[in-house]
């Protein structure tokens, strides 16, 4: 039987490749200004919108430090909009520092060096941005957001894993939370802004994986771990590759998993080389949407691979 909400305290992205904690309704490391960045970058200009389509924005990044997301359609009471983290490799330098900016779990959102445009010609000061430098094999960067949280007795789960005090953009006392599936099932697609500033120098682009863990990827859902702790099986999400270049683009990754196993141009498929094959694709039980860049050679084949993603103005159609 499937689990309708399973979770017992705030997102942990453990994977063998991805290890972060999501941000929960409190967390005293992501207060404070939004980060900022040397980075040079380049504005896509104006993108009009499909016509033919309603765009509901799930966040901008410009109206708190870290989220929480702005998203309000589906979230009412007891349900809150999710936060915004970083995940991946927090590997530490010979000085003991995290090489990671922002810091793995102090996760802001980074100011643009020069404002750019959006959809509509909507001009964007702030993004939400990782950079990591990865040495293993498989190791990622990445950010995300999850959906939809609860108080901890309202998901029925004995214990929070943050309890602490202070979150950016109130002044209130820490609420521990957790979070939810949520049915993103009205919505045919997710369009977002995307960039980086560190391309393979050969192809000129770096893949970013962009997924959507749920109830069958996911852990916190008892099915690809069969409810047990051995997570190897899972995290294996719906997912479309993507390749960022060093200009702002937009991309349109369509919540559609085809026929078959085969989703049509621009779909999303689990990966079929790992991971659990039996997961299906469940829009009405979504934790959230996370982007990731993976170093894919061995650390014995090069030196460290300097990692930054770039992510802006992320919004639903339907």
């Amino acid at each position: 039987m499937r689990k309708q909400i399973s979770c017992s305290g705030c997102l942990v992205v453990g994977m063998a490749f991805l290890s972060g904690l999501a941000a929960c309704a409190s967390s005293p490391g992501q207060a404070g200004a939004k980060d900022s960045s040397p980075a040079t970058l380049t504005d896509a200009g104006c993108m009009n919108g499909d016509p033919n389509a309603t765009y509901v924005l799930i966040d901008d990044m410009e109206t708190t430090t870290h989220g929480p997301i702005e998203l309000a359609t589906g979230i009412a009471s007891p349900l809150s909009q999710g936060y915004w983290y970083n995940s991946g490799a927090s590997y530490f330098s010979d000085a003991g520092a995290d090489t990671s900016n922002p810091p793995q779990l102090s996760f802001v959102f980074s100011a643009l060096p020069t404002r750019t445009n959006t959809l509509n010609c909507k001009a964007s000061a702030h993004a939400a941005r990782q950079s990591c430098v990865l040495n293993g094999l498989y190791d990622t960067c990445g950010v995300g957001f999850e959906f939809a949280q609860v108080p901890v007795g309202d998901a029925g789960a004995p214990a929070a894993s943050n309890t602490s005090a202070g979150d950016a953009g109130d002044a209130g006392a820490s609420i521990p939370m957790v979070t939810v599936p949520f049915d993103i099932s009205r919505y045919k697609a997710i369009t977002f802004w995307g960039m980086t500033t560190t391309p393979d120098p050969t192809a000129g682009s770096m893949q970013v994986k962009v997924q959507f863990p749920d109830t069958d990827t996911d852990p916190r859902g008892e099915i690809c771990n069969g409810g047990g702790g051995n997570t190897s099986m899972c995290y294996n999400s719906y997912a479309a590759y993507l390749d960022f270049t060093t200009s702002w683009q937009q991309f349109t990754v369509l919540l559609d998993t085809g026929k078959g196993g085969k989703p049509p141009a621009g779909g999303i498929a689990i990966d079929t080389t790992w991971g659990y094959q039996d997961a299906q694709w469940i829009p009405t039980q979504v934790y959230g949407i996370n982007w990731q860049a993976q170093r894919n050679i061995a650390p014995d084949a090069g030196p460290p691979l300097k990692t930054e993603i770039w992510v802006d103005d992320v919004y639903f159609l339907e």
